[in-house]
């Protein structure tokens, strides 16, 4: 997750902790990656990666003797998880690759800095900080931090074909620190090998996906994924740009990845939840967004109806994203946005106890009068109060009675 840190979080606890005990001799660790990257950029950090030359099995040994909590997390690739005051610290010992099969690599340890910069995936990834603050750029790319330029490191094809995710974060890193035109031999790569990423994971293409869908450059981005092939090697589906930018000058608040998505694309729920491996929550809320119609002759009653059956914020999701869809629905979605700062959730005024009361068994007769109860009353404004609502019920009775008599 990402947080503010302070100016000079490097020197400030935990992370000072954790180097004092990892820099044992001094510089054996370094902070490396989007720590680094984030932190000249004066943007905030998320996870801290650091680089060290000890090896994983010493990594753990340092920090549980410090009473550090330490996880092997990636023990065949050199990494460790160190967890200290609420922060996640990934470990990873200084290597080189010796052997890819486009996901998994063979890795031989080294302690070679530099070495281990060149099997980075992009030069802004490969800059290193040592615990006091100084940035080490071991091979010469913090300029291209500085002028928004991300480029593979060495040979793009060859990038790519040791972990196809890297196409993803291709334009992901684009969206969110690319300036002016992307770099055309990166860019070339990715068209080339664009059908790599169809042997992806749905988790891991939807958490590249997720985070491309919530950056400010969402629609230049998408754009250059679908002049690239990408799109339709991931969802066989072109993006609705128009719909999308809509969508963007409709939002109330921070960018929500799953209506910009159902916005974007035009593809079934169930296509979706299954390429992307969506969580079942995700797929009911891309099921309610696609299944449910509004027309442009919403009234007042018809939006509270909603409001009661879906809650507020759903509904106006739902609006939000029909209006970016339709043009017609736009005024009822602002119609919508006035009366919610009014509404208050109205409560059904009876319950199962009182249609009891009134002599119906325990049994499906309740549920039966509940409902048609609740639909009088919904249908009238949600005025009725308590006695009202028992005395219609009590004359639905009746008349279910008389019904069953005469049949």
């Amino acid at each position: 997750m990402t947080r503010k840190v302070p100016n000079e979080w490097w020197i400030e606890e935990p992370a000072n902790t954790l180097m004092n005990v990892l820099n044992k001799p001094l510089d054996s660790a370094r902070f490396v990656g989007g720590c680094v990257r984030n932190t000249i950029l004066k943007l905030p950090i998320s996870d801290i990666d650091v680089a060290t030359k000890h090896r994983p099995e010493e990594v753990i040994g340092l920090l549980e003797d410090s009473g550090i909590n330490v996880k092997a997390t990636g023990m065949s690739h050199g990494t460790v998880t160190a967890f200290l005051s609420g922060v996640r610290f990934e470990i990873t010992t200084l290597r080189r690759d010796i052997k890819t099969d486009g996901r998994h690599a063979v890795v031989q340890y080294t302690d070679c800095w530099q070495e281990d910069a060149k099997r980075r995936d992009f030069t802004i990834n490969t800059l290193l900080m040592d615990q006091f603050g100084k940035i080490i750029d071991p091979l010469n790319c913090k300029q291209d931090i500085l002028d928004g330029r991300v480029i593979f490191v060495g040979c793009p094809s060859q990038r790519i074909q040791e972990d196809a995710l890297r196409i993803l974060r291709f334009y992901r890193f684009n969206a969110y620190f690319g300036c002016g035109s992307v770099e055309p031999k990166s860019l070339e790569a990715c068209k080339k090998n664009a059908s790599l990423v169809s042997s992806l994971s749905g988790e891991r293409i939807r958490e590249e996906l997720f985070k491309i869908l919530t950056s400010k450059n969402v629609c230049d981005t998408l754009r250059l994924m679908q002049d690239g092939w990408i799109l339709e090697k991931l969802l066989s589906a072109d993006v609705r740009l128009a719909e999308l930018k809509a969508l963007l000058t409709l939002e109330r608040e921070k960018a929500d990845p799953v209506l910009r998505l159902v916005t974007a694309f035009g593809i079934k729920p169930e296509i979706l939840a299954f390429k992307l491996k969506l969580p079942n929550k995700v797929s009911a809320q891309l099921a309610f967004l696609n299944r449910t119609e509004i027309t442009a002759t919403a009234d007042s009653k018809s939006i509270k109806l909603l409001f009661y059956k879906h809650g507020v914020r759903q509904t106006l999701d739902l609006l939000m994203v029909k209006s970016a869809l339709d043009e017609a629905i736009v005024n009822i979605y602002k119609y919508a946005l006035e009366i919610s700062r009014d509404w208050k959730h109205p409560i059904f005024p009876i319950t199962g106890s009182d249609i009891v009361s009134l002599g119906v068994s325990p049994g499906l007769a309740i549920g039966k009068t509940l409902t048609a109860t609740e639909s009088w009353w919904i249908a009238n404004n949600f005025e009725p109060n308590h006695l009202s609502c028992i005395n219609w019920a009590r004359s639905f009775i009746e008349n279910e009675k008389e019904k069953s008599g005469n049949g």
